[in-house]
């Protein structure tokens, strides 16, 4: 395999000559000489800060870059699945310049192959640039905002024949494949007996209400949900909104890393932030304001169709359920027992506070 089309397998791999082929999609020009690579920081085992230093075309480029990959040659599921790294990259690189995303880093390569992917991004840290963390939830100003940037991206593609066959994010494409493979082949394995009661056993299990710990009901709940999500509009979501994956620019604009961008019913993404960004007695106090402010921006934002309050409440209030789920099976490798808890735990009270199960025919 040629230097041009390597994907680095290994942390050790991540060296002056890939660096510069990598580089060079960007900057023809430029070649390094020399890369120092930070420590390995997150949750994940799977990104760290480059230095490098150049000996053709560097002037006026960065110093320091991000690197992320699922590096197979580690040998460390914490650096996370390739299928997970291909699609957060494919989201990056396919689906998300399709619609009017939020603010993200810069990426000056995308590399993805069957075993490997990696990508070389904006060191957002000198931009000035603000992380959230799941102990760090949103203000009321922040949500709004957040709010605007969902609508906005939301309405770039509201219910669009992009969607259909023939269209960009239709049937064979690669936004298509994102989808299928989070709703077709990885939410399914929640669902097996020994896979849900390994999570019910866990403290993010044993914290929430009984009903929501038996399999059976909440099978039949997920299954419903899904049955009703078509009476909505679809459009393009971020795929995984939760504060961990939310920033502000040094500008104040809110920002999104991390995606698993796929074509989806609006409900299910603006449930998944909304739950988790917020703290309940907060969630509790500004859901209903946050939601028409959603939907004043639809409209805004040029979106036909856009339903009243009332039904929109309807759908929001059933898909408070599919958080509960997702983090309940969330695997350890990718986040912390303390967040799976805590995202878990605000997703069911709400779901108890908008008694999805009952809008759900339960």
């Amino acid at each position: 395999m040629s230097e041009a089309h390597r994907v680095p397998l290994s942390y050790a791999d991540v060296d002056a000559g890939w660096v510069t082929s990598a580089l060079r999609d960007a900057w023809p020009g430029v070649t390094v000489s020399r890369v120092e690579r930070g420590p390995v920081f997150g949750y994940k085992q799977n990104k760290f800060r480059i230095s490098v230093d150049y000996a053709e075309g560097g002037e006026g480029r960065p110093r320091t870059f991000i690197v992320k990959g699922n590096f197979p040659g580690e040998n460390d599921p914490s650096t996370g699945s390739a299928w997970a790294m291909a699609n957060e990259l494919r989201s990056i690189r396919d689906v998300a310049p399709l619609v009017a995303a939020p603010a993200g880093p810069q990426w000056h390569h995308i590399g993805i192959t069957e075993e490997a992917s990696a990508i070389i991004m904006e060191d957002l840290t000198p931009t000035g640039a603000t992380f959230f963390h799941a102990f760090h939830t949103l203000d009321l100003g922040q949500a709004m905002a957040f709010m605007d940037a969902f609508a906005r991206m939301h309405a770039s593609a509201w219910d669009s024949p992009i969607f259909a066959a023939g269209g960009a994010m239709g049937p064979g494409t690669l936004a298509h494949e994102n989808r299928r493979l989070v709703n077709d082949v990885y939410f399914p394995t929640f669902f097996t007996p020994e896979n849900w009661q390994s999570y019910v056993e866990l403290p993010r299990g044993r914290a929430l209400p009984a009903r929501f710990q038996n399999l059976d009901r909440a099978k039949d709940a997920w299954g419903r949900l899904w049955a009703i999500m078509p009476q909505t509009a679809m459009v393009v979501i971020h795929g995984d909104e939760h504060l961990g994956n939310l920033y502000v620019t040094g500008s104040g604009e809110p920002g999104l890393i991390d995606w698993v961008a796929r074509p989806e019913h609006w409900p299910i993404g603006l449930s998944y932030f909304l739950l988790c960004a917020l703290d309940i007695a907060d969630r509790r106090m500004w859901e209903r304001a946050l939601l028409s402010h959603y939907l004043t921006r639809l409209r805004h934002y040029g979106a036909d169709d856009v339903p009243s309050f009332e039904e929109a409440w309807f759908f929001y209030r059933c898909a408070a359920f599919y958080p509960v789920v997702t983090w309940l099976n969330n695997s350890a490798v990718w986040q912390p027992e303390a967040i799976n808890t805590a995202n878990a735990v605000r997703a069911a009270t709400a779901a108890l506070d908008h008694d999805s199960y009952g809008l759900l025919g339960l």
